[in-house]
């Protein structure tokens, strides 16, 4: 499923499937689901878990290989935005990545 999701006043699009929670795990070596299932790990991971599935995502959207990516292409790609850009669009980042359409709370 792709979406297109405002971050920072730019469109994104981003691309959530099966093979998402694998991908983020890959490049980041932590468990997406269990961080998304869990309101304490949710709390510790905040902004960085959703920064980094925001990063996934477009990857899969734009059809890199992500399995090439480093720790330096994610900062790199984190630097286009502003400092809380992340924050203001997590709840729309869920949405993409859940598919869902309506608010809901990621505590």
């Amino acid at each position: 499923m792709v979406k297109t999701v405002t971050i920072d006043g730019r469109e994104i699009k981003l691309a959530a499937n099966a093979a998402t929670p694998f991908r983020f795990r890959q490049m980041f070596k932590k468990d997406l689901l269990q961080i998304l299932g869990n309101e304490e790990k949710a709390e510790a991971e905040g902004i960085d878990a959703i920064s980094g599935l925001a990063f996934i995502m477009a990857k899969q959207a734009e059809g890199a290989d992500i399995s090439k990516m480093t720790e330096n292409d994610y900062i790199s790609w984190l630097e286009e935005f502003g400092p809380m850009s992340f924050i203001e669009s997590a709840q729309d980042i869920l949405n993409a990545y859940t598919d869902q359409e309506q608010t809901t709370s990621f505590r």
